[in-house]
């Protein structure tokens, strides 16, 4: 008898902690946006892929006004030249 009664508590006392309601939800639910990239791990990376999207900016910054420089010098367009095909 004295089995059973234990046995019986110990099955309350599991669905009461197995159906209540975790502090866990409240907090997820409340939780704030993660971190600025800023203050993570990848930080360092994050910054070297700016670093180097900048540099390339650059570099096709001065390629487009090289390119104008010569095509002003040349006088030419942006037209393809025509490829002349002799006779065999």
């Amino acid at each position: 008898m004295k089995t059973i009664f234990i046995l019986c508590v110990y099955i309350a006392v599991l669905q009461m902690t197995g159906c209540g309601a975790s502090g866990d939800s409240d907090k997820n639910a409340t939780q704030d946006a993660p971190p600025p990239v800023s203050h993570t791990v990848f930080a360092p990376y994050i910054q070297e892929i700016d670093k180097a999207k900048n540099v390339q900016n650059t570099i096709n910054a001065q390629k487009q006004a090289m390119d104008r420089q010569i095509q002003a010098q040349a006088g030419t367009s942006n037209a393809p030249l025509a490829v002349s095909q002799s006779p065999p």
